[in-house]
Parts: C-alpha cells; sequence; structure tokens
C-alpha cells in the first residue's frame, strides 16, 4: 500500500531529465549472487533498495503520524541509501507531512533532485571516493538506489538539509547531555539537520510547527563518544 501513494507525485514528474546510471553497482551484486548460489541458493536482499525493506522502514513515517497528537508538519529522515527516506515519504504522501532529507556534507542529494539526475559525480570520481568521508561513517553510500529508492524519493521529497562533521558531533553532545541518550554519529545526522541555520530558513518559509526526528543508531563505541563529548 505505501508504494501505490507515491502515484500522486510522479503525476508532475512523467517528464523528468534521464537519469544516469552507473555499471559499477552490478559488479557487487553479481558477486553477492555468485556467493549466495554456492551457499545452496540463499536469498539476496538489498539493504536499501528492496521494496519489502523500504515498505518496513516506512512504517516508521506510519507510526510517528499515528502516535503524535497533532498533526506533523515535516518529519527530518538521514539519508545515505535512502530506503529509509523512501518508505517514510511513501508512508506520508498526501497526509500533508513533509519529508526532509539530512545528508552528511558531499552527497549532493539537493543537486540531484534539483537536475533529475541520481548521479552527479563523474564516473573518476566515484572510483576516485566511492564512498563519502563523513564521521557519520554508517551512512557512507554516495548514491541512492537506482530501482526503488531513487524514484520514490526524487517522486516525493523535494528538501534537503547537509550537515558537516562538526554539526554532526553538535548534535551527539545535545542528545548526550540533553537527551541522556548515547547515539552513533549517524544517529545524530537529523537533529543536527534540525539545529542548522538552513533548517531555520526552511521553518519559518514552510510554516513548521510540529516536527518529527528519526534518530536511529546507537552503535557508537566508547572512545568516540568520548572524544565527542569532550569536544
Amino acid at each position: 500500500q505505501i508504494f501505490k501513494r507515491t502515484a500522486l507525485a510522479f503525476r508532475h514528474r512523467r517528464n523528468q531529465p534521464k537519469r544516469a546510471s552507473s555499471n559499477s553497482k552490478r559488479r557487487p551484486q553479481a558477486a553477492a549472487a555468485a556467493e549466495a548460489a554456492e551457499m545452496g541458493g540463499a536469498t539476496v536482499v538489498h539493504p536499501f533498495d528492496d521494496a519489502a525493506v523500504i515498505c518496513g522502514q516506512g512504517t516508521i513515517g506510519l507510526e510517528l503520524r499515528d502516535q503524535v497528537v497533532e498533526k506533523l508538519d515535516a518529519i527530518l529522515v538521514p539519508v545515505s541509501g535512502g530506503g529509509m527516506l523512501g518508505g517514510i515519504a511513501a508512508a506520508c504522501a498526501g497526509s500533508g507531512t513533509r519529508v526532509v532529507a539530512v545528508e552528511p556534507a558531499g552527497k549532493r542529494l539537493g543537486e540531484a533532485l534539483a537536475s533529475g539526475t541520481r548521479v552527479v559525480v563523474s564516473d573518476a570520481e566515484l572510483k576516485a571516493s566511492p564512498t563519502l568521508a563523513t564521521v557519520a561513517d554508517a551512512m557512507p553510500t554516495r548514491l541512492l538506489g537506482p530501482e526503488n529508492a531513487w524514484p520514490l524519493v526524487y517522486g516525493l521529497v523535494e528538501d534537503v538539509l547537509t550537515v558537516d562533521d562538526a554539526m554532526i558531533e553538535a548534535a551527539m553532545r545535545v542528545t548526550a547531555t540533553e537527551l541522556k541518550q548515547a547515539v552513533e554519529p549517524a544517529g545524530a545526522v537529523a537533529l543536527a539537520g534540525a539545529l542548522s541555520p538552513a533548517f531555520a530558513a526552511l521553518r519559518d518559509r514552510r510554516g513548521f510547527k510540529n516536527v518529527g526526528l528519526v534518530v536511529c543508531g546507537g552503535n557508537v563505541d566508547l572512545a568516540t563518544l568520548g572524544r565527542v563529548l569532550a569536544g
């Protein structure tokens, strides 16, 4: 049912520009399929571009909307491969709740959405830096999944916030000292976006009042947490 909600979002974007793709993604997929065959036919489940996985992640949006008494104006969602972002955006489609992507610096999702092109970096750059150099080491993926994640996000998400390492670490300190939660850097990305001047401007422009954040991930080692808290 979540994917059916995307139809309205695509009506005004049917004539979208041609989206570039990269053949490099097929090599690891082929290797994974070969390994699965050697294991007796195990099923390969893509971590962020599988339809069932995306639907499961989309229930986060449904639960947020169900549990918040007043209507949520927006939900800030961290984005790596785009599965969770696409799923939540689909779950909120047509509800009046906008989904805002928050990305680590260097991802350039905003440029991709503006141009309608999934890949906005050259093959040479992808080869030289296949992953992002970010303190949020759980979300280093540069490109959204091509089959499901990208079409969902392109059709349903308009606003993107970008946060750097310093902003992410500052958000980690807030979660630890104010919320009494120990989160990994990736888990603090959405809060970093919410605390940014860019979001303050977006909030005023969109008229957001009630805003939800997805804070996911507590796999932080004590050395990293101690360094960040020490400032």
